[in-house]
């Protein structure tokens, strides 16, 4: 068992039993792990975490059947859609949903790998819509459209999982 130099009470590794400080010259208490976790959870939210959490799952759950549908029926670019697709937008929604289901669960890299995946997003996506905007006319309204709200809710996003009370919370 370690001694956390913070604390003055013994960490508790994974699956150990965790002691409570001495009080009023009393025998520690033994607590069993969930417990402490219990009493963690008990914490405020931060606001916006759970419903982030559930529509990046839904996001990204949504995402492959429809990249999976546009390479398939888009006749134009099929060769590059195919790429992009494979290549970056399905291992960025596989990265999402893993991201997020942890994110659900309260775990801390959960973060970490929400980060990876929207940043991914935002490195593939931007490039993409602006080289498809300057090349293809049919629907470059709907493109800039479209392409502009989704850089706009991908960095909005990023944000949000970068912010330090997220951190702070989630350790």
């Amino acid at each position: 068992m370690q001694t956390c130099s913070c604390l003055s009470w013994p960490r508790a590794g994974a699956g150990s039993l965790a002691r409570r400080p001495f009080r009023n010259g009393e025998r520690g208490v033994v607590e069993d792990r969930k417990a402490l976790l219990k009493q963690h959870t008990m914490l405020q939210h931060p606001r916006g975490y759970l419903t982030l959490a559930w529509c990046g799952l839904v996001g990204n759950a949504l995402v492959i059947p429809l990249t999976v549908a546009f390479t398939v029926l888009e006749p134009t670019w099929r060769t590059t859609n195919i790429a992009v697709g494979a290549g970056a937008v399905l291992p960025s929604a596989v990265v999402g949903l893993i991201a997020c289901l942890a994110l659900i669960r309260w775990r801390a890299w959960g973060r970490t790998l929400a980060i990876v995946a929207l940043a991914l997003d935002l490195a593939v996506g931007v490039p993409y819509g602006i080289v498809r905007m300057a090349l293809l006319d049919q629907d470059r309204p709907l493109t800039a459209v479209l392409s502009g709200l989704l850089w706009a809710g991908t960095a909005a996003a990023l944000i949000y999982w970068c912010r330090p009370s997220i951190r702070r919370y989630l350790t």
